[in-house]
């Protein structure tokens, strides 16, 4: 009987989550602050510093990941309130929860399968990794935790996209420029150095360098630990507030 309805609950998950890719996936904001910010980011970041395209791809990797999982999840929740479909689906047999962790799911998929892309162009231009497990790993856990962290900016109580889109482009936009990214740790302000520290995207950049250089802060097992800690963090806090800011939507 548990594992029955077990099998139910994932089912429905599985259900939502299918129903997002199809709508939200070529939608105008997915498409603009998931693929095209993060890769106009980079290239103005290449070519202003002079930087090999190629060995420039890692960065991108991360960039994009940290973008695209964590695009979906705003726009979601504020659409289906919008729409009236929000209400719908919750008077079916479905909880916020399990709405949610559709949600989710379709995000982490829509980063992990852009990032692929990516490594899998890098392969062909020769960049390989040198700990394809550690990358893989890395780009599962962290479009995870990404997504889970669009849905706390889609926990506001509005039925406008926009909304969700600036605050979550007002948190991201910084965050992309003191992780490690573009600009080395080491090279950052002391006061800005805590700051990097307490960013998701950190910890995913330093295992990219990792897989393709051999060139980490930590160890590959800190940072897929620390990840795994934060994606619990963000997923306990997203759950906490849609839920407190369900009835404002309905």
């Amino acid at each position: 009987m548990i594992f029955k309805d077990i099998k139910q609950y994932l089912g429905r998950i599985w259900v939502l989550c299918l129903k997002d890719m199809k709508l939200y996936y070529f939608k105008g904001p997915t498409i603009v602050m998931g693929i095209l910010m993060p890769l106009f980011i980079w290239l103005a970041f290449v070519v202003g510093r002079g930087l090999s395209f190629i060995n420039s791809l890692p960065m991108l990797i991360a960039v994009s990941s940290f973008f695209t999982s964590s695009s979906i999840t705003p726009i979601i929740m504020t659409w289906e309130t919008r729409q009236r479909t929000l209400e719908m689906l919750l008077s079916r047999p479905v909880t916020i929860r399990i709405v949610l962790f559709g949600t989710a799911l379709a995000s982490s998929f829509f980063g992990i399968f852009i990032s692929s892309i990516l490594v899998i162009i890098g392969l062909f231009l020769n960049l390989i990794p040198h700990d394809l497990i550690s990358l893989a790993l890395g780009i599962i856990i962290s479009s995870t935790c990404y997504s889970f962290m669009g849905l706390l900016f889609s926990a506001i109580p509005s039925d406008i996209p926009a909304d969700a889109v600036m605050l979550s482009s007002a948190i991201r936009l910084p965050l992309i420029f003191i992780s490690g990214v573009f600009v080395p740790i080491s090279n950052l302000p002391y006061y800005i150095k805590p700051f990097a520290f307490a960013s998701p995207l950190t910890y995913f950049s330093d295992l990219i360098k990792y897989s393709y250089y051999y060139n980490s802060i930590f160890s590959p097992l800190i940072n897929i630990i620390i990840l795994l800690f934060l994606t619990i963090v963000f997923m306990v806090l997203a759950l906490i507030t849609n839920e407190k800011t369900l009835m404002k939507r309905l």
